[in-house]
């Protein structure tokens, strides 16, 4: 391949990746219950729920957010929250230890998490786009970020 083919297709490469929504940062989507009133999250809007700032919907209807115990934890907390996994347990195990919240709920599968959303009303959550499939489009929505 010639150098400037191949600039080319760098150049491309990067023009698309600059375009993926943040939503989508690094196959992580934001799901929430299909009751849910939002459809749209700024990342301050997520970082502030999965801090336990943020507790109601627009709706004053109450706000659940719950977490996966996998690799895609990490990821997720990196791209919304700006935090490692272990600044993030601290952070919870300090909010519990002085009564201002419990910890958040969490889960071993993302289908656990999809499953749990599904059911509880004002739940949200995050899950590997991967773990996504139709048969969950009458039952969670995908969050879009903005």
């Amino acid at each position: 391949m010639r150098i400037w083919q191949l600039a080319l297709t760098m150049f491309l490469l990067s023009q698309y990746f600059a375009s993926v929504p943040l939503s989508q940062a690094g196959d992580i989507l934001i799901i929430a219950n299909k009751e849910v009133p939002a459809s749209v999250l700024s990342k301050n809007e997520i970082r502030s729920i999965f801090l336990g700032e943020k507790i109601r919907w627009d709706d004053d209807r109450k706000m659940t957010f719950v977490i996966l115990k996998t690799k895609e934890h990490d990821e997720f907390l990196r791209a919304y929250i700006g935090n490692t996994a272990a600044q993030y347990l601290n952070y919870w195990k300090k909010m519990v230890f002085t009564g201002k919240s419990k910890s958040p709920k969490a889960f071993d599968t993302p289908e656990k998490l999809l499953d749990y959303v599904a059911e509880t009303e004002g739940s949200v959550g995050y899950i590997p786009s991967e773990a996504y499939s139709d048969a969950y489009n009458d039952k969670v929505k995908i969050i879009s970020v903005k």
